[in-house]
């Protein structure tokens, strides 16, 4: 019988778009396992899923945003994340995603929830997002205004992007990042942030998560 999607040990797996914008010099420490470039991070992280179950319950082009902030060591338990998740999610949708996205059914954002210090609240709003090669794009009318992109000065061959292969600690998953810049990281209210980090890091991951699993940090 197929478990309910209320059940954090219902199998699930989502594939998609995942890109930052957060608030550290260009390239990001993070990807290596260092400390953020001010000593915190501020950061928005969208999630565009292009194919996705849940148990039984379709999760295909719906988009979830995580707002962080932390201050202090990278793997110290000191996360503050909030979810905003699109409103046109149903409710088995909903359930599905909550489940996925605050931790409790493991995989990375289980490992999430083993640093989060605290769930700043879970909001459904209208998410505006896209993203392709050239244009990382997220907006929530009157709180987010976030755009990202390839970063391309200096020697990076023109055309092409500045890319790392399989970095020690990706964010999602292994594979390959697309080293990014912020042009807009605008973030007005939501959970009570405010910041603008235009001009600051951005990258891109494609993900493939699956769970549930116990998949942490403390092990890695």
């Amino acid at each position: 019988m197929t478990k309910q999607s209320g059940d954090s040990t219902t199998p699930w797996r989502i594939k998609g778009d995942w890109w930052d914008l957060c608030n550290c010099a260009i390239g990001c420490p993070c990807l290596f396992g260092e400390n953020p470039t001010l000593g915190y991070c501020q950061g928005v992280l969208t999630y565009i899923i292009r194919e996705g179950r849940h148990g039984d319950v379709d999760l295909v082009g719906l988009t979830v945003i995580l707002i962080v902030h932390f201050e202090g060591e990278l793997f110290d338990r000191n996360r503050e994340i909030g979810l905003l998740i699109d409103e046109r999610a149903d409710a088995a949708q909903r359930e599905a995603l909550e489940i996925i996205f605050s931790g409790r059914s493991g995989s990375v954002f289980g490992a999430m929830r083993d640093l989060r210090k605290s769930l700043d609240g879970i909001e459904y709003v209208p998410i505006d997002a896209s993203q392709d090669e050239e244009e990382w794009r997220v907006q929530v009318a009157g709180l987010i205004e976030g755009l990202g992109g390839p970063f391309r000065k200096f020697l990076v061959p023109e055309g092409e992007a500045c890319r790392i292969h399989n970095p020690p600690r990706p964010e999602v998953v292994p594979g390959i990042v697309t080293v990014g810049h912020a042009l807009r990281n605008i973030i007005t209210g939501p959970f009570g942030r405010d910041w603008d980090w235009s001009g600051r890091s951005a990258k891109h991951i494609g993900f493939d998560l699956s769970g549930p699993d116990d998949f942490s940090w403390k092990n890695a």
